[in-house]
């Protein structure tokens, strides 16, 4: 059996960490996955992982961030830390790394060559600043291969990686049998009473610039001025590295008359609020392979999104939902129109979604590409 060390070195819950935990529970039969992640912020990835028997070692990875007590952790503890990641890879004897987590996180690539280990380099992101790219374009030739989690991160990507290696595409997965819209789902039961008579659009997206949440609220004032009869709801983390951006939004709420909006915070099982949904809207500025939208279509849901990641390669206008441009508020207020105005359309659209993510993006695509990646990079 091939044992796998998966490092990531942002422990905080979200796509990259839900994508690792399924993909190692999806491959148990034929690889031995232990996740390397911070001490700190993972209380949540650690759960889910012990939840399903997944095997992980908690070491003391500082993640950058714009805190500057650390940031200059970071700087000083940078070479300690892939010091311990290395002691560990060689210890446990591991045949391969898979570092996750995108561009930025190249502590366990180096590690991961200190110790001897092939290196695969996930890479499951389409904006990043110009230092982190330049510190890619050096770091990147000490990886055996690289998984890109969408065609739009391999086009970002690809220019700054000189040497031929190994590519593979994975999109992002969603279990769809657990993302099903026939299961019954309970929890939330309080929350979800106040939507009795009320349509219902959501998004699943911890809150921070990235998710352009206010091309969503502005779209929300703008169908306030026709209906009285939505709710619109954010489920997700407010991090307090995120409490400035926050406090706009709710700014922004008070500015525009959007009360009917509700910032719910996380959830360890968002299916029991994502079923009540009636249309899923992702209002990101950037995007690489969503698993949030995956799991909305998974759940038969339309999706009315920005055109980001490889999103309009499995929501096309007017199948199953609608694509807009970035930051256009107006015409994702259209779109959401149209979707209320029309309840054969919404059934429709999500009956198709369903059929996509169990086609396209099941879990059981994903675990079968990601035994082909790890054995093609361990035969080189």
């Amino acid at each position: 059996m091939i044992k796998v060390a998966n490092i990531i070195e942002d422990g905080r819950y979200g796509g990259p960490q839900a994508r690792i935990v399924d993909t190692a529970v999806a491959l148990k039969s034929d690889i031995l996955t232990t996740v390397i992640m911070p001490v700190e912020d993972s209380d949540v990835f650690k759960d889910r992982c012990n939840a399903v028997a997944v095997k992980y070692k908690m070491l003391p990875i500082t993640r950058i961030t714009r805190d500057w007590k650390i940031a200059v952790r970071y700087l000083l503890y940078w070479p300690i830390e892939i010091a311990s990641i290395t002691r560990f890879l060689k210890r446990e004897k591991f045949d391969l790394v898979h570092v996750s987590g995108g561009s930025w996180q190249y502590k366990g690539v180096i590690a991961g060559k200190l110790a001897r280990k092939k290196v695969l380099w996930h890479l499951n992101d389409t904006s990043m600043p110009g230092f982190i790219r330049f510190l890619f374009s050096l770091v990147c030739r000490f990886a055996d291969g690289f998984i890109f989690a969408s065609e739009r991160s391999k086009a970002y990507y690809r220019p700054l990686i000189r040497s031929c290696k190994d590519e593979f595409l994975i999109q992002a997965p969603v279990v769809t049998k657990r993302f099903d819209p026939m299961l019954t789902f309970r929890g939330d039961d309080e929350l979800l009473k106040m939507f009795d008579t009320s349509f219902v659009i959501g998004t699943v997206a911890n809150v921070n610039p990235l998710k352009g949440l206010e091309t969503y609220i502005q779209a929300a004032a703008l169908l306030n001025k026709s209906l009285n009869n939505v709710v619109f709801v954010v489920i997700g983390a407010i991090y307090p590295s995120q409490n400035r951006y926050y406090k706009f939004l709710l700014e922004l709420c008070s500015e525009l008359q959007v009360p009917n909006i509700e910032f719910v915070g996380s959830r360890a099982d968002v299916r029991p609020l994502l079923n009540r949904f009636d249309i899923y809207v992702c209002s990101s500025n950037a995007e690489s392979s969503p698993i949030s939208v995956w799991e909305a279509m998974a759940m038969a849901k339309p999706v009315v999104s920005t055109d980001v990641g490889d999103v309009p390669r499995y929501v096309q206008n007017g199948e199953n939902g609608f694509i807009v441009n970035v930051g256009d508020s107006d015409a994702m207020a259209k779109n959401l129109s149209l979707l209320l105005a029309d309840n054969s359309m919404r059934e429709e659209f999500g009956k198709r979604s369903r059929n996509v993510a169990v086609k396209e993006l099941d879990i059981s695509h994903c675990a079968e590409r990601h035994i082909a990646a790890y054995n093609a990079v361990l035969m080189q």
